[in-house]
C-alpha cells in the first residue's frame, strides 16, 4: 500500500500546495511528485526529513506509522499463524512467516519460525538436490538466529532444529558443537543429553537412544498403573507387550507383577474370588521370573536389544525378594480372603 505517496498528497493538499509548488521547494520535477503519490516510485530518503519539516509533522506521521495499528497487525499475523496449527496448512504458515520476516527483519522469533516453517515443507520435496538446498537454507537461518538472538527459549529452539538438520545431513560433529550450545539449567539438563545423544553415531547412538526410550516406557507404564483403574491396568499390559513383543519380559516383569496384584485387589473387593485367585497367580509368577534375574542379562525385544544390564547394578544387598513380599501380602486385609479360596496352598508350593 502506498502510505508515503497517499499522505504526501493528503499533507499537501492540507496546505494548499499544488505538486509544482511541493516540486520547487524539494528541487525535483512536480512530474517526480506525481509518482510519489501515485504510488510509481518513493522519495529519496534524503528527501524524507525535508518534506517532515516542510509539512511540519515527525517522520513517523509521514509514514503514517502508528503504534496502536502496529500492535493490531502484529496481532493478526500471530493470528494468522496459529491459525496454520489449527488447519495444519504448512504452505500458509510458510507465506505468513515469509511476510513476517519481510515486515519485521531482525525479529529473531519470526525468523526461527520462518526456519521450521521451511524445514518442515521441505519433507514434502520428492527431488533431493532441491530438499538439500531447502536444508542448506534452513541452517543459515537457523545460525543466524543462534548468533543474533538473546532469547534462551528462541535460541535453544534454534539449537534443536540446527542440530536436527545436521544429523540428517551427516554431520554429526558440527551437529554436536551446536548441541553443546544448548542452555545448561536443571529444567533443560535432559534436551541437551537427547540432543547429544542425536549427534552420535553406531551402537553407541543405537544403545543411548534404546535407553532413553527405555525410560520413557517405564515412566509412562507406572504413571498409566498408578490410575489403578481396569481401563488403565488393561493399557499399561497392552504397552508392555507392545514392547516386548517375544515375551522376554525381565524388568518389566515387575510391573507386570504389579498390574496383576492391582487385579486381584479388585476382584477381591467386589467378591470375586476366583477371578482374584486367576490374577494373584500370574503375579507370583512375575514375582518368581522377576526374582530369577540374576547378574548380565539383555533385552532381546527388538526396541531394546543393544541394552545390557548387570542385576548387581540395581539390587540393593539386604531387601527381600519380590516373592517374600509377595507372601507377606496375605496378612494384609485387601488380599487375605484369598487365604480361604481352595488354591491359596499352591500359591507357595
Amino acid at each position: 500500500m502506498n502510505y508515503i505517496g497517499e499522505k504526501i498528497k493528503e499533507l499537501r493538499r492540507k496546505d494548499d500546495m499544488t505538486q509544482e509548488k511541493l516540486a520547487d521547494f524539494l528541487c525535483v520535477t512536480y512530474q517526480t511528485v506525481s509518482k510519489w503519490e501515485t504510488g510509481v516510485t518513493s522519495p529519496d530518503l534524503s528527501l524524507i526529513v525535508p518534506l517532515a519539516r516542510l509539512f511540519k509533522v515527525t517522520t513517523d506521521e509521514l509514514f503514517n506509522f502508528n503504534e496502536s495499528i502496529e500492535d493490531i497487525k502484529r496481532a493478526k499475523l500471530k493470528q494468522r499463524y496459529m491459525d496454520t496449527f489449527k488447519t495444519g496448512d504448512t504452505v500458509m504458515r510458510l507465506i505468513v512467516c515469509e511476510e513476517a520476516v519481510k515486515a519485521y527483519p531482525g525479529d529473531m522469533k519470526w525468523l526461527n519460525q520462518y526456519a521450521w516453517a521451511i524445514w518442515c515443507n521441505a519433507f514434502s520435496i520428492s527431488d533431493d538436490t532441491a530438499f538439500n538446498t531447502e536444508r542448506d537454507k534452513v541452517i543459515a537461518l537457523f545460525k543466524r538466529v543462534i548468533e543474533n538472538c538473546e532469547n534462551d527459549e528462541i535460541k535453544s529452539n534454534a539449537i534443536i532444529g540446527i542440530v536436527q538438520c545436521l544429523n540428517g545431513k551427516g554431520d554429526h560433529a558440527e551437529a554436536k558443537k551446536y548441541a553443546e550450545l544448548y542452555p545448561d539449567t536443571k529444567v533443560s539438563a535432559d534436551e541437551k543429553k537427547d540432543l547429544l545423544i542425536d549427534c552420535m553415531t553406531g551402537d553407541e547412538r543405537i544403545k543411548k537412544q534404546q535407553q532413553r526410550l527405555l525410560t520413557k516406557a517405564e515412566n509412562l507404564i507406572q504413571s498409566i498403573i498408578g490410575e489403578m483403574s481396569a481401563e488403565a491396568r488393561i493399557a499399561a499390559e497392552k504397552v508392555i507387550n507392545a514392547l516386548i513383543p517375544d515375551g522376554n519380559y525381565l524388568t518389566f516383569h515387575h510391573e507386570l507383577y504389579m498390574i496383576d496384584l492391582a487385579e486381584a485387589r479388585s476382584a477381591v473387593c467386589s467378591g470375586d474370588l476366583d477371578k482374584a485367585m486367576l490374577a494373584i497367580q500370574k503375579a507370583r509368577e512375575h514375582a518368581i521370573a522377576y526374582d530369577n534375574i540374576k547378574g548380565e542379562y539383555a533385552f532381546t525385544a527388538p526396541l531394546f536389544d543393544h541394552i545390557k544390564y548387570n542385576t548387581q547394578d540395581w539390587y540393593i544387598t539386604g531387601t527381600t525378594s519380590t516373592f517374600e513380599d509377595f507372601r507377606a501380602l496375605f496378612d494384609l486385609p485387601a488380599y487375605s480372603p484369598l487365604k480361604s479360596h481352595k488354591d491359596y496352598e499352591k500359591l507357595f508350593k
